[in-house]
């Protein structure tokens, strides 16, 4: 496991240029337009890219086809893509906490519990779609897993934002914004930490069923 571990991360090394570009962007925009929610899809995005430019690091090498002939466990090949990918989002996850903090440092009105409380929401939203996009890219492959996720995550989000920015369904804005008002002053531990449990449980289920994906392929 530790050797398939390290390989991921020097696999994941090529392409840390191209997120640390995508980070840069996001981050200068949620600055520039007073817009922290950027910090969110900072999370939400790259984390659910990680499946499919691990996988394809792999197809490009060759090792997706050469792992199969080895006598090595395939749950382990699996088992090193979620690791990496969970440990990616973790380290994703804390930059943007840093960054938050700093944003409401900067805006004083800004509320700094609201912030953070939408972070741990795209956190959880996050673990679910990586979790997801993982057992898509184990089943289709990264081409086909690539319009998968269009379909599936980039077209509702974009939908939804269109929503906001034009305004097609009126108060929808000012009604998130008093529901997290209320949770702000809620007792809301138990329920985050419940939140949490869940997505990680999914998580794991989707691992389980990317390990029984990979069993049965065959060269």
């Amino acid at each position: 496991m530790k050797a398939m571990l390290y390989a991921d991360w020097m696999n994941f090394c090529q392409s840390i240029r191209s997120m640390l570009f995508i980070l840069v962007v996001f981050a200068f925009a949620a600055f520039a337009w007073s817009g922290p929610m950027f910090f969110v899809m900072i999370v939400a995005m790259l984390s659910i890219m990680l499946p499919a430019t691990l996988c394809a690091s792999d197809q490009a090498y060759g090792w997706d086809k050469l792992s199969l002939s080895l006598p090595i466990l395939r749950r382990e090949v699996v088992g090193s893509k979620y690791l990496m990918g969970l440990l990616v989002n973790l380290a994703l996850f804390a930059l943007a906490i840093a960054m938050t903090v700093v944003y409401s440092m900067v805006d004083p009105s800004a509320s700094l519990a609201e912030n953070l409380l939408s972070l741990f929401g795209g956190e959880l939203l996050s673990l679910l779609l990586m979790g997801l996009m993982f057992a898509v890219t184990f089943k289709f492959g990264v081409e086909k897993s690539r319009y998968i996720l269009i379909a599936v995550v980039w077209i509702p989000i974009l939908t939804m934002a269109g929503i906001v920015k034009f305004g097609i369904i009126p108060g929808l804005v000012e009604t998130f914004r008093d529901g997290f008002h209320r949770l702000g002053t809620a007792p809301i531990g138990l329920p985050m930490a419940a939140a949490l449990l869940v997505c990680l449980m999914v998580y794991a289920f989707c691992y389980a069923i990317s390990v029984h994906t990979y069993q049965k392929k065959e060269l």
